[in-house]
């Protein structure tokens, strides 16, 4: 009878044992301390992206790498669809981008990254041709915002994205078909019908 008792009593102290060790270690992460704490990269690339005047842009944020593989937000607008993948990291130079011998595996790279993407809005009629990788290091503001690795890379500075996103050129796309893509990534990712 005892034994019965004493178990379940010792597995319900452990328990809260464990439940009080991680809260403690939890509020001790969130408290103000002298060390950097780095934002995810995706947030941060959905925070500049929020700004994006709709119509004529829509914004599919922060999708789970389980559902796009490397691609963490998509942009629709007048040019079409184009491919978000984030990096935290200092974005490479022009002489960097010009140096590379192995351009076509590059390209297919960049073509392999956006091919589930390219699936989901193809059956629409809208293929996405473009991956942007916005880089999220040190600004360089002398230098373009966005440079052109190879045909359908582009190289983003994140700080300004939105900058280079309104400076593309004018597509054909009308409101309704950039609406028609949305809803077609949204609900190719597994998220509600926005239009429903």
């Amino acid at each position: 009878m005892v034994v019965r008792i004493l178990i379940p009593l010792f597995i319900v102290m452990f328990v809260m044992a464990g439940f009080y060790w991680w809260y403690t270690k939890k509020m001790a992460d969130m408290q103000p301390g002298d060390s950097e704490r780095s934002l995810p990269g995706a947030r941060l690339t959905s925070e500049r992206l929020r700004s994006m005047p709709h119509p004529p842009w829509r914004v599919v944020f922060e999708i789970g790498e389980k559902s796009l593989g490397n691609i963490d937000h998509v942009v629709i607008g007048p040019c079409g669809p184009i491919a978000i993948e984030t990096i935290m990291a200092d974005r490479p130079s022009l002489e960097a981008v010009e140096a590379q011998s192995n351009a076509a595996q590059v390209m297919a790279n960049a073509a392999i990254t956006r091919g589930e993407l390219d699936d989901v809005t193809s059956a629409v009629g809208v293929p996405c041709k473009l991956l942007a990788k916005v880089y999220w290091g040190t600004p360089v503001p002398d230098r373009p915002a966005g440079i052109a690795v190879t045909e359908g890379l582009v190289a983003v500075e994140g700080q300004r994205l939105e900058q280079w996103l309104m400076m593309l050129p004018p597509g054909s796309l009308g409101a309704a078909q950039v609406d028609q893509v949305w809803q077609a990534v949204l609900t190719g990712i597994g998220r509600p019908d926005p239009l429903a």
